[in-house]
């Protein structure tokens, strides 16, 4: 089945009110789904800076000072984030929250290629986010400290209230819906027409049937109408 630019204008002006109906329809329940229905995440965002006690006294030497606090990153990342370090940040939130859970709500991420990285913090409230990112960064030197003693964290950023939740995304999520709706309504468009059997213009005869054309009934309806309307208005013409 072949299909011409004059088919795919034709079948987009034919259905032209479905396909903005569906879309905008798509898009208005996306909006009050996830205004409403789906539950919001607040993150909160500690970053860490990995210091070492390593005297140079050359700038090769701090270069491989700085290499040496690089690596230690992901060193640190993993010590942190183990079960000890989620129990001792369960015991300093009073229990409200398991090891497991503080686990599925607390990522580590390093931060490009430098000596600093980030733990943030995913809550359905601003103000827990908030406190677990604050018991994080009381206890996390502590915990490095503990374990390395030629090594030491300090607070770059210490958590912040979020004023906005983090996902979902309202606006991601209606164009998302919009666009999907948009598809869907130009698919089952084509689909439709390529369904129907019905021959749309004269020069299809010729295409499907491969005979001449002689000669095409006219549409009596478009042409009484037309003359209705001439006559109406040429009545009114001649009244003034």
């Amino acid at each position: 089945m072949e299909i011409s630019f004059k088919d795919i204008t034709r079948i987009i002006k034919k259905n032209l009110v479905f396909i903005a109906v569906l879309s905008l329809l798509c898009a208005t329940v996306s909006f009050f789904i996830t205004t409403f229905f789906i539950p919001k995440t607040y993150t909160s965002s500690v970053k860490l800076y990995v210091e070492t006690n390593y005297k140079s006294q050359s700038a090769y030497e701090d270069y491989q000072s700085v290499n040496y606090a690089k690596n230690l990153v992901l060193t640190y990342i993993e010590l942190l984030d183990s079960n000890s370090f989620y129990n001792q940040i369960s015991e300093a939130l009073n229990e409200k929250y398991t090891a497991s859970q503080l686990k599925s709500m607390i990522k580590f991420e390093s931060i490009e290629d430098t000596e600093v990285f980030k733990a943030l913090v995913n809550s359905s409230s601003p103000t827990e986010s908030k406190r677990i990112g604050d018991a994080i960064a009381k206890i996390a030197p502590k915990t490095i400290a503990n374990v390395k003693d030629n090594a030491k964290l300090k607070i770059v950023d210490k958590a912040t209230l979020p004023k906005a939740p983090a996902s979902p995304s309202v606006s991601k999520n209606v164009i998302i819906a919009f666009a999907a709706g948009l598809i869907i309504a130009l698919i089952v468009s084509f689909v439709r027409d390529f369904l129907d059997v019905k021959i749309k213009y004269n020069e299809e005869m010729t295409t499907v049937l491969d005979l001449p054309l002689l000669a095409a009934i006219p549409d009596f309806e478009y042409f009484s109408n037309q003359k209705a309307a001439e006559k109406k208005y040429g009545n009114y013409e001649s009244g003034y």
